[in-house]
């Protein structure tokens, strides 16, 4: 029961997008899709989230509070083929504290248990592969338990 209603919300969560963003939505999507194994493991997905357009290669950081006992999932996802996703996340004196990762063809993901609350930075880099996008869209979700 509960993973059906993590898919509930998940799958609501997808349709209540707006169209007026449409490649910035399929970025979204995409890192919501990421989030599905997840969720069937207990993760709940917030609705917060970071989107936007970036210079290829170029790195984007992004704050978020994080409290000790919770474990997190944080997800990375962009529309476009042939690209080399990053996501790596730091605490506030900048060491890294990520514990489990992945990179797939569209999708990145870090995992994190954090040892204190506090301040934590995520380094989002989107790379083309073969510079044909100077500009690609990404978008970030995250989920804990």
């Amino acid at each position: 029961m509960k993973r059906r209603a993590g898919i509930l919300i998940l799958a609501i969560s997808l349709a209540s997008l707006g169209t007026g963003r449409a490649v910035l939505d399929e970025a979204l999507n995409v890192a919501f899709e990421a989030a599905v194994p997840y969720i069937e493991q207990g993760f709940e997905v917030r609705e917060d989230n970071w989107s936007g357009e970036i210079p290829s290669g170029e790195p984007k950081l992004v704050r978020h509070q994080l409290f000790r006992g919770n474990e997190y999932w944080f997800w990375l996802g962009t529309s476009f083929e042939g690209c080399e996703l990053t996501l790596e996340i730091f605490d506030g004196e900048g060491n890294p504290v990520g514990i489990e990762s992945f990179t797939s063809d569209f999708t990145a993901g870090v995992r994190v248990l954090p040892s204190k609350t506090g301040t934590y930075f995520l380094r989002v880099t989107v790379k083309s592969k073969t510079d044909a996008e100077p500009v690609l869209d990404w978008a970030l979700v995250y989920g804990y338990r």
